[in-house]
Parts: structure tokens; sequence; C-alpha cells
């Protein structure tokens, strides 16, 4: 009877992460937003777009206006971490890249390899079952805890389509960014996990709720999320001859306040642009 109950409770929790998952059973019937399938963008010619600039920005889920991807029920972190090392059954798994060029794939084992610690455990000596006090040191993986994934990097372009007339952002790609440890457990910074092109995400987002605030009556999947930007951020990098983030150029690399100041100042230039594009 154990066994069964154990068989029973994988499936479910397998299931919950392949479609938006049923908490709660309400009065009504609710259907997947969107019916699971990502808002489509407009094409894009080139000739259509005469100004682009990509900027870098880093979303912090402990601010208030993140709260919903902490979600206790689909956190955005397992979701991301459970599509590139496990995937979901209906959908392909998107393919993980080592930086922001999207050109060198890695695979899951690297990726453990970078959050995964190795420690070392006494177990009871095999070739001795009968001494309780003969033991042996073996090396273990602890697992990685996806909940101390606390912010996201992405990677998104500003175009102005001159057909159209306007200047919006496209996300390009994504990056959980985890704490480096030492071996001896001192903190190096922040670095990115790995890098997921958005567009190979965005079939797993369509089908996942995220919190929606305003109305429980009123599902809102990650993709929407994204695409209606409902999510606070700081610019950390614009496109440069260094390919630098802002603290790393030398104006900027010991002054963290100046650093600030820069990507505030970059949020307003995009804002002046798209002003300055329209006469009054």
């Amino acid at each position: 009877m154990k066994k069964i109950t154990v068989l029973i409770l994988t499936s479910l929790t397998i299931k919950s992460f392949s479609q938006l998952p049923p908490y709660e059973l309400p009065p009504y019937q609710r259907a997947i937003p969107n019916e699971g399938v990502p808002i489509a963008h407009r094409y894009l010619g080139e000739s259509r777009v005469p100004y682009s600039q990509r900027i870098h920005r880093v979303i912090d889920s402990r601010m208030k206006q993140n709260k919903d991807i902490t979600w206790p029920r689909n956190p955005l972190n397992q979701i991301i971490w459970h599509a590139v090392t496990t995937g979901y059954s209906d959908l392909p798994r998107p393919k993980a890249y080592a930086n922001d060029s999207l050109v060198t794939i890695i695979n899951e084992t690297l990726i453990r390899e970078k959050v995964e610690k190795e420690i070392w455990v006494d177990v009871q000596n095999p070739a001795n079952p009968l001494d309780p006090n003969d033991l042996i040191r073996i090396p273990l993986k602890e697992p990685f805890d996806v909940s101390t994934i606390k912010k996201f990097r992405i990677m998104e372009d500003w175009i102005f389509d001159a057909q159209h007339s306007d200047f919006r952002p496209t996300i390009i790609a994504i990056a959980p960014l985890y704490t480096m440890l030492s071996e001896t457990g001192l903190e190096l910074g922040e670095a990115a996990l790995f890098w997921v092109k958005m567009d190979d995400l965005r079939p797993i987002l369509a089908q996942q709720e995220v919190f929606n605030r305003r109305n429980d009556a009123s599902r809102l999947s990650y993709d929407q999320w994204f695409e209606t930007r409902n999510f606070a951020s700081h610019i950390v990098k614009r496109s440069n001859v260094y390919d630098a983030d802002i603290n790393q150029l030398e104006e900027y690399r010991d002054n963290g306040e100046a650093a600030l100041l820069e990507s505030d100042e970059i949020r307003n230039d995009l804002y002046v642009l798209e002003h300055d594009l329209w006469e009054y």
C-alpha cells in the first residue's frame, strides 16, 4: 500500500510541472491563459528598424513589485531550473548557453557543477558491516537549493519600428543569477548560472501561472507577465565598445552610487529618445 501511495504522489508532482497547477477546485472550469500559447510578436524586417539598442536589466524577486514571481505555488526560479535541467514532457527542452553571446551550449552536468557542492560524510564500512565504529569517508554532492536564486538578468533590445512609429523592448534572453562561492565558503559575487533564449522559454512560460494580485478570477501566465512588463528592474549594462557592465567601467568601478546614477541616466535617455521621435 505504501508503494502505491508513493507512485501517486510522484505522478502528481510531475503533472504540476507540466501544466498550470490546479491547487483548488473553483466552482467553475478555468482555462489556461491565452490557451497556453505565447503572445505573438509583430514581424520586424531590417528595413523597418532604423535604430535599436541592447540593454541588460536585473530583476530582483525580493522587490515588492516582483513578489509575484516568488509565489510559493509556482515560483519562476523553479520553472526555469526545471525547464533547463529536466524539461517538460510535452514541450521541447530549451537550450542553456554559457554566456550572453548565446553561442556556446552547456549541458545539465556543467550547470550542476557550478552550484552543487561536494561534501564528505562518514558511513559504515561495507567491508566490515559488523563493526559500527568502522567508518569511512565518502564524497557526496549536496543538492542545489533552487530557492536561493533571487535575481534574474534579462537581455533585451529596444527597437524603433519605423512602420508603426513606436519604440518598444523585446526580451532576447534571461539568466538566473547565483552567488559564487570559494572552496572555503567565501562569497565571490553574482554570476549568470546559464542563459536561455526567451523564444525557447516562452512556450513553457505561456503554460505556467503567475500570481495575479489584482483579480483571482483572472489567470495570468508568466509569458503575459513579461510581455506586459509587470516587473521592476534596474539597468546594469548598455551596449558599449568594452562589452562591460556599468560597474566594470573605469569611471564607475569603485563608485556604486555613480553606477546607480548612470543606470537611471540610461533609463531616462531611452524615455527622451522615444519622446523626441515625435513632433508637437
